[in-house]
């Protein structure tokens, strides 16, 4: 049996003028995921990222992390299939549809708390809208295909790290979770809440794929320690 390890990036720079690259938070969650990795004895046989900076830069942390800890090495991988969808493409579809008035984009919007708070509320209202179109159902497909690729390799006893973003992950594990009428709901809630770095488990076995966990911190639960467990726990 193989398995799948889809692990979302590490924390980006919101709000910094260039969304996507690892802020210190996100390079340090990275590494942390990589140890973790090494410590359960976890070797994957290939790491593979979607074309997004801020992806790349996670599997690289996670990969460093596995050779400084575990002595080991792997190929690394693109496939553009698991980058995100455009967030800011998502806001002017909803938009343009009068869903919604003029808004910011990831790089433009502050970088408090209250301005992440804003921006995903009104990312979460048009994602509701996207959904409808049909640049959801090619990214669907496009999902679905790289999905299956991990798993074609991962059939044989292998282990693959997939390295992708909250929207994608979640939109992977939904399809395995829901039937199909329920995949757009479960999708927009899963993505909500998947944490940096946080990682969703598919096994690969005779009948196919299963979805056996979502959204696992503990690695970064146990290095901020019991005084404060969250202090390492990003959403955005």
């Amino acid at each position: 049996m193989g398995a799948i390890h889809l692990v979302r990036h590490g924390q980006a720079s919101f709000g910094s003028g260039d969304y996507d690259r690892l802020s210190e938070t996100g390079h340090l969650q990275a590494r942390l995921a990589g140890e973790d990795m090494a410590a359960r004895g976890l070797r994957p046989d290939v790491i593979i990222h979607g074309g997004l900076r801020r992806q790349r830069e996670t599997a690289e942390g996670i990969l460093a992390a596995l050779r400084e800890h575990a002595d080991w090495d792997c190929p690394v991988e693109v496939d553009e299939g698991w980058a995100e969808y455009d967030a800011d493409e998502v806001l002017e579809a909803a938009r343009v549809a009068g869903l919604s008035a003029e808004h910011g984009t990831l790089d433009t919007a502050g970088s408090s708390a209250e301005a992440k708070q804003a921006f995903q509320r009104k990312l979460d209202a048009a994602l509701g809208h996207w959904a409808g179109l049909e640049a959801f159902a090619q990214y669907t497909s496009t999902t679905t295909a790289s999905l299956a690729a991990a798993a074609e390799r991962s059939g044989t006893g292998k282990t693959t790290v997939v390295v992708s973003s909250a929207g994608t992950i979640s939109l992977a594990a939904a399809g395995l979770l829901a039937d199909s009428e329920g995949v757009v709901g479960l999708w927009t809630r899963l993505q909500r809440v998947t944490v940096n770095t946080g990682i969703a488990r598919v096994v690969v076995g005779r009948e196919g794929m299963n979805c056996i966990s979502v959204n696992e911190h503990q690695h970064l639960e146990r290095a901020a320690g019991p005084e404060d467990p969250r202090r390492l726990v990003t959403l955005r």
